[in-house]
């Protein structure tokens, strides 16, 4: 191997680790206090860095935290990714007619991303934070819109906006009562999310059968 090609790959890992322990250490951060509280200084001092390789890496604490949620946002989408949207739709349909809570634990891929985005404890601190609420609510909102919206307005019969703003108001719902729940998925979690599509499904059927 070239030796220029050598010293790429060891700058890369280097950079991977720098990056992961930056990152790492904003977690660990975010245990103990609110994203607020975080500076670059307090950050640098966790991973044991100094603010030249802080900013040599990331350009602000806001980037460190939108990449670790890009990642927590990533580990729900490949478990749903098992199924098309369509397909998910109608097996979460046939689950309400005849399933339990069980049934839906056994079958994970069924629940949408912002019933999933702290599937990896890891990143469960992200979604736990009351100062970071609205942040990342609203990153769950744009990364499933473009397919929920228009699947809503077609089958409530109702318009692109007013679909928009009822989702809007169920990725609140969701999230805040998985919060309370501490995304804890036990009986009461899956519980609680069987009896969330129940509600939610029901008042789209509603919708539709409305004079």
């Amino acid at each position: 191997m070239p030796e220029k090609e050598q010293t790429a790959r060891k700058l890369d890992r280097r950079t991977l680790y720098t990056r992961r322990t930056i990152k790492d250490a904003m977690l660990e951060l975010l245990e103990e206090g609110p994203y607020e509280k975080i500076t670059v200084a307090s950050l640098c001092r966790q991973a044991e860095i100094t603010r030249a390789t802080f900013y040599l890496h990331f350009q602000s604490l806001d980037e460190v935290l939108n990449e670790l949620l890009d990642e927590a946002l990533a580990v729900a989408e490949s478990i749903v990714r098992q199924a098309d949207f369509s397909e998910r739709m109608e097996a979460q349909e046939g689950l309400l007619k005849s399933g339990t809570a069980e049934d839906l634990r056994r079958n994970q891929w069924m629940l949408s991303p912002c019933q999933r985005v702290a599937d990896d404890p890891k990143y469960r601190v992200i979604f736990q934070d009351p100062t970071l609420s609205g942040y990342v609510i609203n990153r769950i909102y744009q990364m499933e819109r473009g397919k929920i919206v228009p699947y809503m307005a077609d089958r409530c019969r109702i318009s692109r906006d007013q679909a928009d703003k009822l989702f809007m108001m169920i990725v609140f719902g969701l999230f805040y009562v998985n919060r309370s729940l501490k995304w804890s998925k036990d009986d009461d979690w899956f519980e609680m999310q069987l009896l969330a599509m129940r509600f939610t499904l029901g008042g789209w059927d509603a919708l539709r059968e409305r004079p």
